[in-house]
């Protein structure tokens, strides 16, 4: 003989407020996972650059290019981390126009330079020129 089972008022909201604590746990795992851009770091890949983009904004404190292979390094106010453009993304151009004082905002994926991160742009249009 099959009886129904049915739940009682108390065991209902129990089941509620377990799928609510399941549903907030997987909000959180989502919003806070590192896969995530809004998180320096990211999983690396065998260059050594990470798989996110980052975006940093900041006034130029110093640009200066390297002493080979045409790149320009800048350094920002708003990070310790070096700010990398190689040749290939236009570095002999922006330098031209990149002054210390000025504020710009810069998207690359972190990379790893002799054991040091640094920001890696990799197109001249990753650099925008905000001021001055």
């Amino acid at each position: 003989m099959m009886m129904a089972m049915r739940m009682q008022k108390e065991e209902k909201i129990v089941v509620i407020l377990l799928f609510m604590a399941l549903g907030s746990l997987a909000a959180a795992f989502w919003a806070f996972s590192p896969e995530e851009g809004n998180i320096p770091g990211g999983s690396a890949s065998q260059d050594g650059s990470r798989s996110s983009l980052i975006t940093l904004e900041g006034r130029i404190i110093r640009a200066e290019n390297t002493r080979t292979g045409g790149n320009l390094i800048l350094k920002l106010d708003s990070t310790a981390m070096p700010v990398f453009i190689p040749a290939s993304a236009g570095a002999k151009e922006l330098s031209a126009r990149l002054r210390t004082g000025g504020r710009v905002r810069v998207t690359g994926t972190i990379t790893s330079y002799q054991g040091e991160d640094e920001l890696k742009v990799s197109r001249k249009a990753d650099i925008l020129l905000l001021e001055g």
